[in-house]
């Protein structure tokens, strides 16, 4: 019985993982970002990618990491056009335009991610 439990355990958890792997692939988070920080998303990683975009002939300002006091605790990064980040650990990305010319188009969409592993002892 217990090697039957531990099966449907480690089935599961492979089909979490290969289906995680295909959401990577294919979803964007789009949003209109105005002159504060604006939420994207949150992660837990071990590490991971994102492709984040501005909105064409912008400037905007990407946030990581624990969001407290109004503002991303993080790394921060300018970028125009598009650009690949890292994240490590647990976190959000928030997205705010650069350059004052008011709100902007932004989108991020997570590209690859490292995730923890747990050995099992069977």
């Amino acid at each position: 019985m217990q090697r039957i439990v531990r099966l449907i355990l480690i089935a599961a958890s492979t089909s979490v993982l290969l289906l995680g792997a295909g959401v990577l692939a294919t979803t964007w988070v789009k949003k209109s970002a105005n002159t504060d920080w604006t939420w994207f998303e949150d992660y837990v990683y071990a590490w991971a990618t994102y492709v984040v975009a501005c909105e064409p002939g912008r400037t905007c300002q990407v946030g990581m990491g624990i969001f407290a006091f109004g503002e991303p605790r993080g790394e921060k990064l300018r970028f125009s056009g598009q650009t690949e980040i890292l994240v490590i650990g647990a976190g959000s990305l928030h997205i705010r335009p650069a350059d004052d010319k008011g709100p902007v188009k932004a989108a991020i969409a997570p590209k690859d991610a490292g995730l923890l592993t747990i050995t099992w002892d069977f």
